[in-house]
């Protein structure tokens, strides 16, 4: 596959194979797509939004501690039970 890229982009990924953090610019394009990949799947946050959440979430665990997995999924059950419309 061949690409035509705009020199500014072509510079961005020069400079990132100089840096020596990728050895081709095969390496950073496929880095790229790997970093949007995950931002599209996972949802676009804010500068330190996951970063909050994750500490969030901590706190929550050290405050109210954790439930196992058929726990969970038997209060999701009823939870949903009880939004149903008849």
């Amino acid at each position: 596959m061949n690409l035509s890229l705009d020199p500014e982009v072509q510079k961005l990924i020069d400079e990132r194979v100089k840096s020596g953090l990728y050895a081709t610019p095969e390496d950073v394009v496929a880095a790229a797509l790997l970093t949007l990949d995950q931002q599209e799947w996972l949802g676009d946050f804010a500068s330190g939004e996951l970063n909050a959440l994750l500490a969030e979430g901590e706190q929550s665990i050290t405050q109210e501690g954790t439930l196992d997995g058929n726990e969970a999924f038997q209060l999701r059950r009823a939870r949903r039970a009880g939004k149903q419309t008849p």
